[in-house]
Formats: structure tokens, sequence, C-alpha cells
């Protein structure tokens, strides 16, 4: 059996979706296929025991212009709430700590009075911290093409970029200091702290992933003429400049240009082995995105018996091992009658990697709640817990990684995270590669 589309997405990640959505938008209709049982891919729902979780957390700032935008188009724009950007230790007497609160100013207004009245810091350091933020800004956000963060933060007083800076670079772009592109981050700096004052504001979203954009997305592409197949694996068996042949599960998918918007390393099983064979610098082209390199996050969900009022929804740790507590009542919201008794959930982060990818899920359970617990002595019993770690969560944001190039060969354009060269392994990054390739791609076919 033999179907046709206009144009093909393999993945439905928030890149994959928003590339349909793009194209719906343009009138061109589009068959998204993707194999999960589940969209979103790095950024899902995943089901454990009654309770409705993501398989990661994301930082999302208000910068995120790409992402907010098509949510709103595709009528999510309720699901996500705004709260300036805030760095609370989880306790006011936790060691080393320091506090900071963004104000909603214009430009970099906001984040210089944050500075100015940080708690935690010295005036000397909160000086010093000003004026390098100042020279960052004075050179339009360039930096060095091999600089890395470290380098970058090197003229701070050593305190200043511990308790600041290396904790905003690793979450944003899950690479340590010592490896990450100073270019990448200096872009995020500039987003969040140098436009609108609302741009350097946490966005939380009030659902799960999935259902924060691609399942409104998969909504949105049905009614303009496109579909979703969903646990369907489709692989490209030839292409070419205006025809493309697909093989999904049991038929045969005839296209006129395909976006493959997975991860770098699923970029070959979504080809088949006689397309590699057709079109040997697709080989070429696969073998050099093997290269780039990825770090894990670690996310532990852990459910306590009675609730304690955190300093907000985000709190900072003490690194030994979890970085980031947050706290997430819509979980307990949107549970099954059937899951735990639970009176609050949170979700340790723990980014990059380091000597906790060796433990086991239950290990990380006992060492996350006793860092909680010799933080916060008055935490409740823990009566439910669940880890996820993700391996392969984000490339590795270092100076001059690979990229391919959006054209991949003829009829084929590739969309991801790692397609955008201005920010990181964000969902804004997905969500602008996917928009790009599709534009991209419409502009191919005269649409």
């Amino acid at each position: 059996m033999e179907n046709r589309t206009p144009v093909a997405i393999i993945g439905g990640g928030y890149a994959g979706c928003a590339a349909a959505v793009t194209l719906a938008a343009k009138g061109v209709a589009c068959t998204l296929f993707e194999s999960a049982p589940t969209l979103g891919g790095r950024g899902r729902r995943v089901e454990r025991d009654g309770f409705v979780l993501d398989n990661g957390q994301h930082l999302l700032l208000g910068a995120y212009a790409s992402l907010l935008q098509i949510i709103d188009r595709v009528g999510g724009g309720r699901a996500y709430a705004r709260r300036p950007l805030a760095i609370t230790p989880l306790v006011p007497q936790q060691p080393d700590a320091l506090t900071l609160q963004a104000r909603r100013a214009p430009g970099r207004l906001g984040m210089l009075i944050g500075l100015l009245s940080a708690r935690g810091l010295s005036w000397r350091e909160r000086i010093a911290n000003i004026t390098w933020f100042r020279n960052i800004e004075r050179a339009g956000f360039v930096r060095p093409a091999r600089e890395t963060v470290a380098q970058l933060l090197a003229p701070l007083p050593p305190r200043v970029a511990k308790l600041l800076w290396e904790p905003l670079n690793l979450a944003a772009l899950n690479t340590p200091a010592s490896q990450a592109s100073a270019q990448v981050f200096a872009n995020v700096l500039r987003a969040a702290f140098a436009g609108r004052g609302e741009d350097s504001d946490f966005i939380l979203p009030t659902t799960d992933l999935s259902a924060f954009f691609p399942e409104a997305a998969a909504r949105y592409v049905g009614a303009h003429g496109g579909s979703v197949a969903m646990e369907s694996r489709a692989r490209i068996v030839r292409a070419g400049a205006g025809a493309v042949t697909l093989a999904a599960d049991d038929h045969v998918v005839s296209a006129d240009a395909a976006i493959v918007a997975v991860g770098p390393h699923q970029l070959a099983h979504a080809f088949a082995p006689e397309a590699l064979q057709l079109h040997p610098p697709l080989r070429a082209a696969l073998d050099a995105s093997e290269l780039m390199a990825y770090e894990p996050i670690v996310t532990i969900w852990l459910g306590y018996s009675a609730a304690l009022p955190m300093p907000g929804p985000v709190a900072r740790l003490d690194d030994a091992p979890g970085q980031w507590v947050l706290d997430r009542p819509d979980v307990l919201l949107h549970a099954r009658a059937d899951a735990p008794k639970v009176a609050q959930m949170l979700a340790v982060v723990i980014s990059a990697s380091g000597p906790h990818m060796r433990l086991t899920h239950d290990a990380l359970v006992h060492e996350t709640d006793a860092q909680l617990r010799r933080l916060w002595p008055a935490l409740a019993p823990l009566t439910w817990s669940f880890a996820i770690s993700e391996k392969r969560a984000t490339y590795a944001c270092t100076p001059h990684r690979p990229r391919p190039a959006l054209r991949f060969a003829p009829g084929i354009y590739l969309a991801g995270d790692y397609m955008n060269e201005d920010f990181p392994a964000t969902l804004e990054a997905a969500v602008r590669s996917g928009v790009t390739a599709a534009e991209a791609c419409a502009a191919d076919l005269g649409a």
C-alpha cells in the first residue's frame, strides 16, 4: 500500500512538531511520524504509578520567544506561569548561599539591580560582577571562537563565578564551564538580560511537557489538513529533489520532501541502508554527526507525606548531589485517583556528567533525599520516588561542535536543537530549528 503526503516529518519532538505547525500555517499538508506512543521527544510525558511526570526538567526563560509564540499559535497560551528569575537557596542558612532576584526593568537594568541587591556577596564582588557583565555587553556579547565559559568567567572573583554563573551555565547549557561554549552562554545572557524586562522570567509549565506543546501541535496540524502517525517508525528509502520515498511500518509513503527531526545519535536510524548506498555524501554527513558528544540529565522525583513551604517554585541546592529542586504541585493536581498519597512532589535535578552517573536509581533517591534532609531537617517522610536518567539528554555544548547542513540531501531537511547555532540544547533551540527547516522546505516547494 502506498500513501502520498506533500511533506513527511520523522520525529515528534519539539522540533518536529514546530516544523509541522509551521507547514500547516503555510497551507502545506504534512504527515508527522513518531515511533513512540507519546509526543515530545526529550520533552515528553512519563506516567508512573498514577503520576504524570516529565522525563526531565527544562529551564525555560521569557526570552524563548519562538517557543512561546508557537505555543500561543496552537492555543496553549494558558499552559504556563511567569515568575521573575530568582536564585534562592532552599534554606537561608545554607552554606555559601547566594540570593538573587532579577527585577523587571528594561534591558540590563533589571539584572543590574538584581546584582546590586544580591545577598551573599560582598560589595566588592557585586561591583566586580556588574563590571564584568557590562564589559561583555560593550563587546556586543561576541566572544572569541574557542573561548570556554570558564575562561569567560576568569575575571570574576571565584565566589561569584561559583555561586552565580557556573550554576546558571550548567542549567542552561548542561555542559561544565571548563568545556562549555562562551559564545552560546553569552547568547543566553544577551537574550535574557539585554532585552525586555520579562525576558529573564522563569516560564513554569502548569502541565506535563507533552501537553505543553506537542499534543496541541498535533491537534493544530490535524485541523489544517495534516496528520500524525503515532508508534510509526518511518525510514527514508530513496531521496531526490521533488521525490522522497519512505517505508513506514507496512506501507510506502511518497513525499515531495522530508524533514528529519530526530536526535543526532538517531539520524542513521532514519535512513534505510539502501538510501545510504545511493547517496555516499549522506553517509559522510552521518559519520560527522556521530562525532558529537553528549551530556546527561538526571531528575529524581520525590513524594513526601506532608508539605513544607519552599522559598519559591525553584530553589538552589548545594550540589551534593542535587543542584536544583522544583516544587511541582501540578503533578499532584493531575494524578490519578489510585496514585500513592503524596502531599508534596519535588523534582531534584542533576545536570551534566559526574560521579552520580555511577549510582543506581535507588542510590540516587537515597542520596538526594538525604541531601534535602540535611538542608531541610523538617522534611516529612518520603512516601514515593522515581528517578529518570537521560544519558543523552543534550549534546555537549562546546566551542566548534559539529553541525550538519540544513539541507541534508536532495529533498531532505534537518531539524533538532543541535541545528541551532545560537542557543544550547533547549526547547527554544528545537522549536527554532523546526521553524527554520519548515520555512526552507516550504520555500523550495513554492509555498
